[in-house]
């Protein structure tokens, strides 16, 4: 199952007269990784590294988030994302979206391995009290169980469902999350089959969300790396417009200061400041990972 991009890769490494920047429009979005790079997985193609010995990036504490998110009042943020590692070994987790649901609607991203009935109901109690809503989304590598526990472990693909299903039964709607494994031209053939797998599993108002593969972190080591040719340049936005990237309205915080965006963290040139206001300017897209983002329309949000 292979998890490269499948995109053609330029000929000719291109000549890169001035780095794309893409501008700041406004910080719509606010990402909070309260899961640092501590998982309990081990994927075979984590862009980030993220597994259970992995503590490079700290889980993000309650006093941390509670001060992106005064900062995040100023800068009129619309909505929360929260990711990791997996943030649900974080042991401040419940504190932390209670204080996140207190200033707006929270995605949260989870492999769902750790949503047990107990964490679920703890979940329902914290919504039932905010002001704004949860939404999550599960991640799976493939609707096969075989195929997915090749990537992930042996039986994540039966824990993940059956903590889909303890969200289902709670009445959390779930959006499931997989690494493009296919030609771009198929999406639209995986999503009836993804939206029929999950009505097959009682998930109410599902939704389904594709994404690329990052030839970076353990993706590097098990398929390939970045081709010098595979690079953002000026040319890559004649026809489109520089502001659909992500990063033109998002920024990503953690426990050790605010980066660019969320595939970046482990970058050290991503890294824009220690404040949110202080990463409010252009980002240069020299990274390769940026080319990804352009020619595949990636956006982490749902």
């Amino acid at each position: 199952m292979k998890l490269a991009p499948k995109v053609p890769i330029p000929e000719q490494a291109p000549v890169i007269d001035r780095v794309p920047e893409v501008p700041m429009t406004g910080l719509e979005t606010l990402w909070l990784q309260t899961g640092g790079t501590l998982c309990n997985l081990a994927c075979t193609h984590c862009f980030i590294s993220c597994h259970p010995k992995n503590d490079s990036i700290p889980f993000m504490t309650l006093q941390q988030t509670r001060a992106r998110l005064e900062e995040s009042v100023s800068l009129n943020v619309q909505d929360y994302y929260i990711t990791g590692g997996e943030v649900f070994l974080n042991p401040e987790i419940f504190e932390i979206l209670e204080a996140i649901l207190e200033y707006g609607p929270c995605t949260i991203l989870t492999n769902g391995l750790l949503l047990t009935p107990i964490r679920v109901e703890r979940l329902v109690e914290i919504q039932k009290k905010a002001t704004h809503a949860m939404h999550f989304r599960v991640s799976l590598d493939s609707l096969d169980e075989q195929e997915n526990d090749a990537i992930r472990g042996e039986n994540c693909f039966r824990l993940a469902m059956q903590g889909v299903a303890n969200l289902s039964k709670a009445g959390f709607s779930t959006h499931l999350t997989m690494v493009r494994s296919w030609d771009d031209e198929e999406d639209a053939v995986w999503e009836e089959k993804a939206l029929a797998f999950m009505k097959d599993h009682h998930v109410p108002e599902p939704q389904v969300k594709f994404l690329p593969g990052f030839l970076m972190g353990e993706l590097a080591h098990t398929e390939r790396g970045y081709h010098e040719n595979e690079r953002v340049t000026e040319k890559c936005f004649e026809n489109y417009p520089i502001t659909n990237l992500q990063c033109s309205s998002s920024r990503m915080a953690t426990s050790q200061g605010v980066y660019v965006c969320p595939i970046l963290v482990e970058e050290p040139s991503a890294k824009m400041g220690d404040t949110l206001e202080e990463t409010m300017r252009p980002f240069p897209l020299s990274h390769p990972a940026c080319y990804t983002c352009r020619i595949s329309g990636m956006t982490c949000k749902s």
